[in-house]
């Protein structure tokens, strides 16, 4: 639904209003990389939304191109699904989102700008690895949040010429900064990620391999040591037997000499 539509004033300058397009804009770019992400992990299901709305103890009937739905699938699949993509910083943006959207959905929505500019801005860093181009979508909203009077800057019914046009650019390009600040250290934060997981697995790998060389060390120190004990044994064995022999040698000779002195 397009927010400016001539029959649609209030919708296009209305907080209420300026949220659902930003929540629709999150939707519509979540929903690709969500689908091809829960295909792969419910793999052995029919439907995953269904399955994951199973999970979830919800109804099925809006599936993958509800916002909310897509949030609470990203909450509760974090871990074995999106954190091998995801910063660990995103986790915590989306249970505020689920907080706003549902104070969005009952109409509960605070007067001060800072909790509607915080989700806005949060459904941003949220889209920015995935589809950066939404971000400029989500920056012009937020300047709209800032001025309702700009809710025409982009042309039609309400553009009052050329200077809104120039302020307009400075706050974008501001606002563009700011976005780009923040995904440059959401890229950044990504990379750290990325490699410290590369480390961690590697560091992992080389910890198996010499626990599965000590389990052989083990091995071999017990077989030789069985070994030793079984040769000990014998070599007892004999001494003793040995040992016997000379003792009834002697005590025959004792014998003869007894005898021979008789």
């Amino acid at each position: 639904m397009s927010t400016d539509s001539p029959d649609l004033p209030n919708l296009a300058v209305s907080r209420h209003g300026l949220l659902a397009q930003a929540f629709e804009i999150m939707a519509d770019s979540l929903g690709p990389f969500i689908d091809e992400k829960m295909k792969r992990y419910f793999d052995d299901e029919r439907s995953w939304s269904e399955a994951a709305a199973n999970r979830l103890g919800r109804a099925a009937e809006h599936g993958a191109t509800d916002p909310l739905f897509q949030l609470l699938v990203l909450r509760r699949f974090w871990g074995p699904v999106f954190a091998d993509f995801f910063g660990h910083d995103l986790r915590g943006l989306v249970s505020e989102l689920i907080e706003t959207r549902n104070l969005w959905a009952h109409f509960s929505l605070p007067e001060e700008l800072d909790t509607l500019d915080r989700g806005i801005l949060a459904i941003e860093r949220l889209l920015a690895p995935i589809e950066p181009e939404a971000t400029a979508k989500l920056r012009r909203l937020r300047g709209r949040l800032h001025d309702p009077g700009r809710s025409a800057a982009d042309g039609g019914p309400g553009d009052t010429g050329d200077a809104d046009k120039e302020v307009d650019i400075v706050a974008l390009e501001a606002q563009l900064s700011e976005t780009e600040s923040v995904f440059q250290d959401l890229q950044s934060r990504y990379g750290d990620v990325v490699t410290e997981l590369d480390r961690s697995r590697r560091i992992a790998a080389s910890k198996q391999m010499r626990l599965v060389a000590l389990e052989r060390q083990l091995m071999e120190i017990e077989g030789r040591t069985l070994a030793a004990e079984a040769f000990l044994a014998e070599e007892r064995t004999t001494r003793y037997r040995i040992e016997w022999l000379f003792v009834g040698l002697l005590a025959t000779l004792l014998l003869f000499m007894v005898l021979a002195n008789a």
